[in-house]
């Protein structure tokens, strides 16, 4: 049986004002799949990159709902799925398609909310985790005594790797842009925290730690990642998953831009690599929903270091659902921290 359902879509690349509202009845789940009853969405950098027609995976396929994450109430579960019944309390994540009131969702890419967490936390958990305990277990192989170094720190996925490096009780330093994002990054764990708006990112950089950083971990782009590579040391690993410094805060492409940031990317050469002992990585867990096993085996790790009290809660700004362009807006701006959430206000 169909239910409605209210879905916000992208029909081509452009600016906030590209988003438009579709109302088509949700059908059925489907063999493993349940329906969930969403109660907020997760928004990522990502979403603003499927929106300026700026993401690889999104190309060929608008008209699109953004959206990787969601929390909401279970409605009915397809045929062979357990684990999961009407009323349930879950969160997921779905390759676009999570702004909305209503998903489908293969039962392998949910959870079960723990009872601690409110709806907004839940959208707000799959993408900034999985893609920092991805970075630093499957990609950047953490030991215990390695120091690191964290841009954009007090954003979504940073706070969540300074949670982690906390937990594994890592040397962390943070960088953020602006000087009221220093509590932030503190709270979050981070043994030292720069501002690179008040003071020169490498310098101070180098007063910390003289002899270089074990891990970076790197979304900015052209931005910083000539130093980044710069300052690590000898078996050091730079991990790069974004291009943030890309974006424009006026929401539309500015094609001379990119062009000029993408030129001036830098290009890392196997034989400087080789001969400094250095490692480039990058990855992007949108590709990786063929490892459904990998994410599964990343939450459960998760989900019992939270069940120890050992994450604590993200800092979250909440938006009403068809706010999304202001939200969108809000993000771009550089100004927020934490993750920022979709409320549906569909009633439990």
């Amino acid at each position: 049986m169909e239910i409605p359902c209210t879905r916000i879509m992208v029909p081509g690349p452009g600016g906030y004002d590209v988003f438009r509202l579709d109302h088509t009845p949700i059908g059925p789940p489907g063999p493993s799949e349940v329906r969930v009853r969403v109660t907020a969405c997760g928004i990522n950098f990502a979403d603003i990159a499927v929106r300026m027609g700026l993401y690889k995976a999104a190309q060929g396929r608008y008209p699109l709902c953004p959206g990787l994450e969601f929390a909401g109430i279970v409605d009915r579960a397809g045929a062979g799925v357990t684990g999961f019944n009407p009323g349930d309390r879950v969160f997921g994540a779905v390759r676009f398609g999570g702004y909305a009131t209503v998903v489908n969702c293969p039962a392998r890419q949910m959870w079960q909310m723990p009872d601690s967490w409110e709806d907004e936390r839940g959208a707000a958990f799959p993408v900034a985790y999985l893609t920092a305990a991805y970075a630093l277990f499957h990609v950047g192989h953490l030991r215990g005594d390695d120091r690191v170094l964290v841009h954009s720190a007090a954003g979504g996925v940073g706070t969540a790797l300074l949670h982690l490096l906390k937990t594994n009780g890592n040397f962390s330093v943070g960088v953020v842009g602006r000087p009221e994002k220093t509590a932030a990054a503190t709270s979050a764990g981070a043994s030292r925290v720069i501002d690179k708006g008040s003071c020169d990112l490498w310098r101070e950089a180098e007063r910390i730690s003289p002899s270089g950083y074990d891990l970076i971990l790197d979304a900015n782009g052209a931005a910083t990642l000539k130093g980044s590579y710069a300052h690590l040391r000898p078996g050091g690993r730079l991990l790069i998953y974004g291009f943030s410094a890309m974006f424009s805060p006026t929401g539309i492409r500015k094609r001379l831009r990119l062009i000029f940031d993408y030129l001036r990317t830098p290009r890392f050469n196997p034989f400087d690599m080789t001969g400094a002992n250095k490692t480039v990585s990058g990855f992007n867990l949108i590709y990786l929903f063929d490892r459904v096993d990998l994410f599964r085996d990343l939450m459960d790790r998760l989900l019992a270091w939270d069940s120890e009290g050992l994450l604590p809660p993200m800092p979250l700004t909440p938006f009403a659902f068809r706010r999304v362009a202001g939200a969108h807006r809000a993000l771009a701006s550089g100004k927020t921290v934490g993750k920022l959430v979709l409320i549906t206000g569909t009633p439990p």
